[in-house]
């Protein structure tokens, strides 16, 4: 016997292409039946539904992430051990304190890798040195991986295993002291090579287990969807599907075909896609394969991005990871085996690469609509957003990362401010933009948080607003954790809007949302989360 259930009383924020705000929402087993009146809405449910009096509450489509590192945001190998503020750690002192301590639970030799490591909230307020490392740790292997996933620290004894395994770590992205000695900061390939030589993979049990608590805990913000952005490559794809056949998966996941062990395994894992035969919608509707994924360049929080012009207090500019030529092979053949494609592509000059090999592949192979994306997409000139436009590309913005770290994006790159993730731009180009948070290297990965800072772009630290001519009004920002986020991934006729036929995927808020500032936005509480049709 079918369920229905009757909302009403409440705001019922349709997110369609109207923004339309209604006053019931009828669903009836995984789908939804209607939005609109009450009097129309008690009348279809001819008595049989249960009702639930929203007192004047928000409801709103499930939200979707589309930029997350959820299957391994919570899975940890053993070596690994939390560096945070969270974890008491707040100076230089903290921090060697306990990494001290850690070694003495390890055997001699065994590696400690330290996880969301950042040096720009520790009270010195700078990186933390291989010979500080070493006088702590002087007998087993430290690297310390920073939050932004693009660089980190090791210690001594991290670098003659590497030295051991025959790695040579590029000197560009390898820092040392005027006199030539490492510092211990590793940048990009050299830090992704590290890396790969650190034990760092957790089990697949692990990563299983991981799945399974972050979602629930994505659920609880609301997360209905996420477009998980890729981690361990293959293992995450594997134990993504584990997850799935178990009932660990919570949440409908839309997988990037992505590894971080640096360029090489990035060439290889693009290699394996393509020829498998199976491209991106493969799946159903809890797991779906979606676009391939190459990282171009570095991070905007790191100051590590590919930029066309010095990032303030630089001396040089920060090389792509891949060539154009390099770019080009991967994306046009990716392009022409049927694959969506996307890249990590935070500074200008990572995304003009990125137009450029896009633009080329859909003209020597067009083909209907792909929807190629760029992740982050966080400098972008006027221009390029006219070339996204006329090109149907999909910038997927962070918006939640101006309240984290708005101070530390004014400090490099202040002198472009009209440039940084330029909301208001794309939506008078006629641009959508999906947003994600980046969890796992923002711990503020709430939708409500993302759509206050699209809303007021203040940094919380300072208190900073950062070009508030980018700023979005409410209805949009819902749109972009909703409606757009189901278009980046060919899903908007199934979900991403309240409207009849559509999955009954929604969020039900702890009070009404219109006319709210974005204080009291983050405010609102998530007090019920609906996946087709059932309680979550």
């Amino acid at each position: 016997m079918s369920k229905k259930i009757l909302f009403y009383n409440g705001e019922i924020i349709t997110a369609d292409k109207n923004d339309t705000v209604c006053e019931a929402l009828l669903i009836e087993d995984n789908k939804i039946i209607y939005a609109g009146s009450i009097n129309k809405a008690k009348c279809l449910a001819k008595g049989e539904a249960e009702e639930i009096d929203l007192c004047g509450s928000a409801v709103l489509p499930g939200f979707i992430d589309c930029h997350i590192h959820m299957a391994v945001a919570e899975a940890k190998s053993e070596t690994q051990v939390g560096v945070t503020q969270k974890d008491g750690v707040n100076t230089i002192a903290d921090l060697l304190e306990k990494l001290g301590n850690v070694a003495k639970t390890k055997k001699i030799g065994e590696w400690i890798v330290g996880s969301g490591y950042n040096h720009e909230l520790l009270a010195e307020n700078r990186h933390i040195t291989a010979d500080e490392l070493d006088n702590a740790v002087p007998d087993n292997p430290v690297m310390l991986v920073h939050v932004s996933g693009h660089l980190s620290i090791c210690n001594s004894k991290a670098f003659a295993l590497a030295k051991d395994s025959g790695l040579q770590l590029p000197s560009e992205h390898t820092i040392k002291t005027t006199d030539g000695k490492l510092t211990g900061l590793v940048k990009e390939t050299a830090h992704f090579m590290m890396l790969k030589n650190s034990p760092i993979l957790p089990s697949d049990e692990a990563l299983v287990a991981g799945i399974q608590g972050f979602t629930q805990k994505l659920l609880k913000k609301g997360i209905t969807s996420v477009h998980d952005a890729g981690g361990y490559g293959e293992a995450t794809f594997r134990t993504l599907q584990k997850a799935k056949q178990s009932g660990a998966l919570g949440c409908r996941t839309y997988t990037m075909l992505w590894t971080l062990f640096g360029k090489d395994a990035q060439k290889e894992n693009a290699k394996t896609m393509i020829s498998s035969g199976f491209h991106t919608g493969f799946g159903d509707n809890m797991l779906k394969k979606g676009p391939l994924k190459i990282m171009v360049d570095g991070s905007a929080v790191g100051g590590t991005c590919a930029t066309s012009t010095l990032i303030v207090g630089s001396n040089k500019l920060f090389p792509t990871t891949f060539e154009q030529k390099e770019l080009d092979e991967i994306f046009i053949t990716a392009h022409k085996a049927g694959f969506q494609l996307t890249a990590h592509a935070a500074g200008d000059k990572a995304i003009d690469m990125v137009l450029n090999s896009y633009e080329k592949a859909m003209s020597m192979y067009p083909r209907h609509n792909p929807r190629h994306r760029i992740e982050h997409c966080f400098l972008c000139t006027e221009e390029q957003i006219k070339r996204i436009k006329a090109l149907g590309i999909i910038p997927i913005p962070n918006p939640g990362f101006l309240s984290v770290w708005g101070g530390v994006f004014e400090k490099y790159y202040g002198d472009r401010e009209e440039c940084l993730i330029p909301l208001k731009s794309f939506e008078k180009m006629g641009v959508m933009t999906p947003f994600g948070s980046d969890a796992m290297v923002i711990d503020e990965y709430s939708p409500l948080f993302g759509i206050a800072a699209a809303m007021e772009r203040r940094d919380h630290s300072t208190g900073a607003v950062i070009s508030p001519d980018q700023s979005i009004n409410l209805m949009r920002a819902i749109k972009c954790y909703t409606a757009f986020g189901a278009y980046a991934s060919f899903e908007e006729d199934i979900k991403g809007s309240l409207e009849c036929g559509k999955l009954a995927d929604l969020v039900v808020l702890s009070d009404s949302i219109v006319g709210k500032t974005p204080d009291e936005i983050r405010k609102l509480r998530v007090c019920a989360t609906y996946l087709g049709g059932r309680k979550v």
